[in-house]
């Protein structure tokens, strides 16, 4: 009786270990996980798994007179599949998964560079008892259309200065995000003049089949000016997507 009453408060319950399968993901592809249950010190009630996608995104709030900038996690995508299933202590339960990737979810590496967090997240819902969790997180590259079209920002005389995920939505003439927050590219000019552009800011929205691109381009004593236009996802080189970009920087 106190083993259960310990495991009820989250000592000596089950515990849920996720190994991802793939060691690099691309945002709208499927990828497959292994979920390894260990039983903890008396018998327990499983009910089900949860899998998250999550993501560290920047934030602002107002506080008085300030608006006031701040780190939070949002859910970009989640699943709950079923697992009714009593475990023995000291057993183990072994279960794959193969989840798909969500076509809007931001990367975390580019060049090998850590870019963004995004992790997945897993719940083990144990009857009478305190959830059981494990992060691990996710290694996203951009697709080849996007890449593609950093590429040719970059050899247009820009580099890139830094990304950022940022909570909300992102809204253009061609196309909408969906996920609860959007990556932002920031690049700056190799070479800087009187009236020429101070900043510009890439933003991807990818469907599946067609990949929004919106820039932002910040103008010397013009302000900002927004561009957009859809690229389809068969344009993976530089030359495929020259003819939609080179428009959008001119």
């Amino acid at each position: 009786m106190f083993k259960k009453l310990l495991a009820s408060v989250g000592i000596g319950k089950a515990k849920v270990d996720t190994i991802l399968l793939n060691d690099q993901l691309r945002a709208g592809e499927p990828f497959a996980i292994e979920v390894v249950i260990k039983g903890g010190e008396v018998e327990q009630e499983l009910n089900g798994l949860e899998f998250a996608i999550m993501a560290e995104a920047k934030a602002e709030k107002t506080v008085g007179d300030d608006e006031v900038k701040y780190n939070k996690s949002v859910v970009l995508q989640s699943w709950q599949p079923m697992l009714k299933q009593t475990i023995q202590p000291g057993e183990t339960i072994t279960r794959q998964f193969n989840l798909d990737l969500h076509p809007e979810a931001p990367a975390t590496s580019l060049f090998g560079q850590r870019i963004a967090k995004v992790w997945l997240q897993t719940g083990l819902d144990i009857k009478n008892g305190i959830d059981g969790s494990d992060k691990d997180p996710l290694t996203i590259v951009p697709s080849n259309t996007q890449l593609a079209v950093l590429e040719l920002i970059e050899n247009s005389g820009y580099r890139l200065f830094k990304t950022d995920l940022e909570a909300g939505y992102v809204r253009a003439n061609e196309f909408s995000s969906h996920l609860p927050c959007y990556q932002e590219y920031e690049f700056k000019p190799e070479s800087r003049s009187f009236f020429g552009t101070k900043e510009l800011e890439v933003t991807f929205v990818d469907n599946g089949e067609e990949t929004g691109v919106l820039i932002e381009i910040d103008r010397a004593f013009s302000g900002d000016g927004y561009r957009s236009i859809s690229i389809p996802n068969h344009c993976d080189s530089l030359d495929a997507v020259r003819p939609y970009v080179e428009n959008l920087l001119s």
